[in-house]
This record gives C-alpha cells, sequence and structure tokens, in this order.
C-alpha cells in the first residue's frame, strides 16, 4: 500500500487565499498604542494593563508588530510593481493623511490651545516648521505655546516619531530589492549584518546617539529595520515557510521564555512576525466588516495623540487613564473613518490608474 502524505501547508499557501486579519491587526495594535499613551500621558501605569503582554512594553511591542506587517506586506508591493509605481504607492498611501493631520494641528488645534496670543502663534516660525510634518523625513513636535499645561508638555504628537523610520524602510527595502535585481537576495544578509551589530552592542556597551535629520535616532532605526525584514524574510520565504499551529505555539513559548529571562528584543525577532501571520491567516474573522469599516489603523495611530493631549488639556489634567483610552479611541477612530473615506481611499483608488492590480492586500 502506498502511503502518499499530504504535502505541507506553507504560508504562501495561505497567501494565496487572500483572506486575512491584517487590518484587524494593525487596528489592534494602534489601540494598544493608544491605551498604553493614555496612561503615560495621564501620569498613571496600572500594573493590569501591563501584565496583559507578558512582560513585554505594550506600545513598543504594537509598533514592532506593525513594522514586521509591514514588511511582509510592502515586499508583496514591491514585487508586483515598478520602480515608479513603488513610490507613488507608498507616497499615496502615507503622505495625505500625514499632511492632513500635521495642518490640522498646527492650523486648527494649535489656536485652540496655544497659551499665545494668536497674532503672535501665527507669526511664529515654529507654526508653519510643524508643516513640514507632511513629509515624512523629520519630525516637529512642538507648537509655540500649544499643551504647556499637560502632563507631558510641548509634544502635539508623540506618534509621529516612527513615521521617518517607516519611510527609510521604504527606501531601504526598494534599495535592497533593486540592487539584488529585483530579489530579495540581499535581505538575508543585511539582516545579518544589523544583527552582528546588535550582537556588538551586547558586549561593548551602549554608543552615543546618532540622528538621522536631526530627529530620529539610529538604534531605533535599526531595531524596527530588522523588524519590516524579518518581515520581508517571511515573505521571500513563503512558499517553503510551514503554516503550522504547533509553529506558532513555539513562538509564544519563545516570548514568553524572552520575557522571563530578559531577552525581551531577541524574542520578538525571532517569534512574534511568524506568530503575527498565522494570527492573520489562520482564521480570518470579520473581514466583510472591516473591509466595510476600511483600515482604520493609520488614521487612529496619527490622530490619537493630539486628541488625548487635548482632553488631558481641558479637563486641567484630572481624567483618568482608562476614561481617556475610550474617549480618545472613539474620537480618533471618527476622525481615522472620516480620514479613510475621504483622504486615503480617494488616493490609493487615484494610485489603482497608474499602479498594477493589488493581489495581496488592499493596503499594502
Amino acid at each position: 500500500m502506498i502511503d502518499i502524505k499530504k504535502p505541507t501547508t506553507t504560508l504562501g499557501d495561505m497567501v494565496k487565499l487572500r483572506a486575512n486579519n491584517f487590518d484587524l491587526l494593525r487596528l489592534c495594535a494602534a489601540l494598544v498604542v493608544l491605551i498604553t499613551h493614555s496612561f503615560a500621558l495621564t501620569g498613571k501605569s496600572p500594573a493590569t494593563w501591563y501584565s496583559l503582554f507578558m512582560g513585554y512594553e505594550p506600545g513598543s511591542l504594537a509598533v514592532s508588530a506593525f513594522f514586521a506587517i509591514s514588511g511582509f506586506l510592502i515586499a508583496g508591493s514591491l514585487e508586483r510593481r515598478t520602480f515608479t509605481e513603488y513610490w507613488q504607492a507608498r507616497a499615496l498611501r502615507i503622505i495625505p493623511a500625514l499632511a492632513v493631520t500635521s495642518f490640522v494641528s498646527a492650523l486648527i488645534l494649535g489656536p485652540v490651545f496655544t497659551a499665545l496670543p494668536l497674532g503672535e502663534y501665527f507669526q511664529n516660525s515654529g507654526t508653519y516648521r510643524y508643516l513640514t510634518n507632511s513629509i515624512p523625513y523629520q519630525t516637529a513636535f512642538v507648537l509655540p505655546g500649544v499643551f504647556m499645561d499637560v502632563t507631558y508638555p510641548q509634544t502635539v504628537n508623540g506618534s509621529l516619531w516612527t513615521i521617518p523610520i517607516e519611510a527609510f524602510c521604504y527606501v531601504a527595502l526598494a534599495a535592497i530589492f533593486f540592487v539584488g535585481r529585483r530579489t530579495f537576495s540581499l535581505v538575508v544578509p543585511v539582516m545579518a549584518l544589523i544583527s552582528a551589530f546588535f550582537v556588538w552592542l551586547f558586549f561593548h556597551g551602549p554608543i552615543a546617539p546618532i540622528t538621522f535629520f536631526g530627529t530620529t535616532e539610529v538604534l531605533p532605526v535599526l531595531r524596527f529595520g530588522l523588524m519590516f525584514l524579518v518581515g520581508t524574510f517571511l515573505w521571500k520565504y513563503k512558499d517553503i515557510v510551514p503554516f503550522k499551529g504547533s509553529i506558532a505555539a513555539m513562538c509564544l513559548v519563545v516570548l514568553l521564555i524572552g520575557s522571563r529571562f530578559g531577552y525581551t528584543n531577541l524574542a520578538l525577532f525571532i517569534a512574534l512576525p511568524y506568530l503575527l501571520m498565522y494570527l492573520a491567516y489562520r482564521r480570518p474573522v470579520c473581514v466583510d466588516g472591516m473591509r466595510k469599516l476600511g483600515d482604520l489603523s493609520y488614521g487612529t495611530y496619527l490622530f490619537a495623540f493630539p486628541i488625548q493631549q487635548a482632553l488631558v488639556s481641558i479637563s486641567h489634567k484630572s481624567i483618568n487613564g482608562w476614561w481617556l483610552a475610550i474617549a480618545a479611541s472613539v474620537l480618533s477612530m471618527g476622525l481615522a473613518w472620516f480620514s479613510w473615506r475621504y483622504i486615503e481611499k480617494p488616493a490609493m483608488q487615484f494610485k489603482k490608474k497608474f499602479s498594477a492590480p493589488v493581489v495581496l492586500e488592499k493596503t499594502a
């Protein structure tokens, strides 16, 4: 009797099914960042919230999830497009909502909450410097006289620090892809170099801070850039990476061990990206509902922090962290829906006039 074994299901097989939970996972990550910021901005950090994340800092864990998912999806986007199409797609995805956030913060929120006379506010060069946040290369956090009376003063939108890193990852991945003759053959060597640098840091201690464009430090760029590349690695080898619950379970164990013995960063690089891919494809839920609702993760991430600062200021710092999280979630998701419906989605439809058909995922 011939024993015919069933072929092992791979990650690539799941990608071909197209249905996934990426929009839901990214929205959950954005809300984790929002809730974590709510406690930081009220000066209170309840142990119950942090205990849910196995010893990992929840905001950092959520940002790592963003970058791992992005590395996977952007790799697929890059393979399907020409160089020009790729940059059109990336610019039209990231800049419109970012520009709206920057202009609304500087020209509407700022005048309402500034401690300066309006004439002085609009004459201050810092007001217009803030508008440069529309282009993701350098981040201005301060508007003149705005949010001086809050727990975390003089920061209008602290979430923007990750945007230049994301943009840098787009540039770096494109360079890796085209230098590698339209393949991701250089991804593994680049990952090895970054990993070797972190091993060197582990044994030789920290280095003096180095910044890109005056605001973005090198170490976070390398850290989240490596997470981005691990996502790309999974895309590159998706047709040979097994898709198994046992592997996902082992990843969860690795995360627990990493937390227990103080190797959280190492555990995240090893285990988090695969675990996210498993959660994305194992059992898609609310796919039709999320499709109708739209991709609210980016807008929620962008709008939440200024809304939270405004609520803290209005309440004279008396608002509870959980109430701040609830109120900011409702308001930021509402604005995110508006942004998706009238800004981000139309920009993506404009993109389709110049780009190849999207196969993997509508927001790549």
